[in-house]
């Protein structure tokens, strides 16, 4: 659906993307992931035809998007980190002039302003000014702005950006809302836990070059050099004997304690997990739980940091 070929771009004295090609699935969320400065924004700028790349092709459901960028703005929506609401307009007003905007038909246009309301819980808010609006809600109506001609392709730069715990979990049901309904997002943020939460495959780029394109598997990034889980134990009461058991261990590294848990990096996979968990049984220490998560989407991200050093 999205795809990318030799994308160079140069600003007057730098060049901020090298040679970067790939292909992004309908149905897919992708997280853009990569330090300050990698070119994360100017990748998406490009993306959404916003500005023209010194060279390559860029490609949006068949539309070639630096040679027809106006066409293409119909399939493509994208939300920068930095956002303007009309603070004078209502939420249905600002939503009515995007719908026009977008050049909807008018018999359309309120039919869609309810249906984009209702994905984004903000039909009890339609009425309110936008300039009234807590700082979820702006988030909220910003993006219906930008989906309410139905984009294919979603961009969105640091859309959890100053919002509280619960606005992010909505806004990530959301997200996973919008791929069930057939769009493809392209998600830019360094909030690396909640990407793991919806994200399909991951993009990391570093100093504008692509270092890492892949699949995520099962909301987890797995590798195949240096295999390890990490894995947190909790027991009945207190911790103290499962930390001083497990600093003897030299299978694990990175512990740390919080009331009746212990968290590590265990180094191997499930003949090591089974090994160690015999050794604590054998060892008296009460295991009330015993859980796993392989290779985090944030261990992949600094491992590959690494391999760029």
């Amino acid at each position: 659906m999205i795809k990318v070929e030799n994308l160079v771009f140069d600003y007057m004295t730098k060049r901020a993307l090298h040679n970067i090609s790939f292909e992004i699935k309908k149905g897919s969320i992708v997280a853009l992931i990569g330090p300050n400065g990698a070119g994360k924004t100017t990748l998406m700028r490009c993306l959404a035809g916003l500005v023209k790349p010194f060279s390559g092709e860029i490609s949006v459901n068949g539309i070639n998007v630096p040679e027809d960028s106006r066409r293409a703005h119909r399939h493509i929506s994208y939300l920068s980190d930095v956002f303007g609401l009309y603070d004078n307009l209502t939420a249905r007003q600002c939503l009515r002039y995007a719908a026009l905007a977008f050049d909807l038909p008018p018999a359309e246009i309120e039919p869609r302003i309810v249906e984009t309301a209702a994905m984004l819980n903000l039909t009890e808010h339609l009425e309110n000014y936008a300039g009234t609006l807590s700082r979820g809600l702006r988030q909220r109506l910003a993006i219906a702005l930008g989906i309410i001609h139905r984009p294919a392709f979603i961009i969105l730069d640091e859309p959890a950006s100053g919002l509280d715990p619960e606005a992010r979990l909505e806004l990530s049901r959301l997200f996973v809302n919008l791929k069930e309904k057939g769009h493809t997002l392209l998600i830019s943020s360094h909030i690396l836990a909640e990407l793991e939460d919806y994200a399909t495959d991951v993009i990391v780029l570093n100093a504008g070059r692509l270092v890492r394109y892949e699949q995520i598997g099962g909301n987890t990034v797995v590798s195949s050099q240096n295999p390890h889980v990490n894995l947190t134990i909790r027991v009945k009461g207190s911790a103290d004997q499962l930390f001083s058991f497990l600093q003897n261990e030299n299978c694990v590294s990175d512990l740390h304690r919080r009331h009746s848990s212990v968290g590590m990096t265990l180094w191997g996979q499930d003949d090591r997990l089974a090994a160690l968990l015999k050794r604590l049984i054998a060892a008296d220490i009460a295991v009330v739980e015993y859980k796993t998560t392989q290779s985090a989407l944030k261990d992949a991200y600094f491992e590959t940091l690494k391999e760029g050093d």
